[in-house]
């Protein structure tokens, strides 16, 4: 394992579960970005570097969607890996794009690392 992968945007509008993943994240090398919502992810992806990866919730507390970001994503920044994770509701595949993964919440530690980590894409 490396002593640093490249950044990870987590969107994630739940203040407890932000916290605890990013702390997981940074714990395994990652350097994260924190967003609370679509509108908070846009800014910093269009201010730039736009990370390889991005975690996102499905329903953000604003009535933002992590499904529009990950569309977004795959339309401006194709070579960005979008992790779609849930607890509530498991979208059908043709509602994410093909280059985005779902996840269920919750999720083992080690596999959200791996899968950031690009071992099970």
């Amino acid at each position: 394992m490396t002593n640093s992968l490249a950044p990870v945007l987590l969107v994630e509008d739940d203040p407890l579960i932000l916290e605890s993943t990013a702390n997981l994240l940074s714990g395994n090398g990652c350097d994260v970005l924190r967003a609370c919502s679509v509108a908070e992810a846009m800014m910093l992806l269009e201010a730039g570097p736009v990370p390889p990866v991005v975690v996102t919730d499905i329903n953000l507390a604003d009535g933002s969607s992590g499904l529009d970001l990950a569309r977004t994503i795959a339309e401006r920044w194709p070579a960005t890996r979008v992790l779609i994770v849930s607890g509530a509701c498991r979208p059908a595949r043709c509602e994410y794009p093909e280059n985005a993964l779902f996840f269920t919440k919750p999720y083992a530690s080690g596999a959200l690392v791996a899968m950031v980590k690009g071992e099970d894409w």
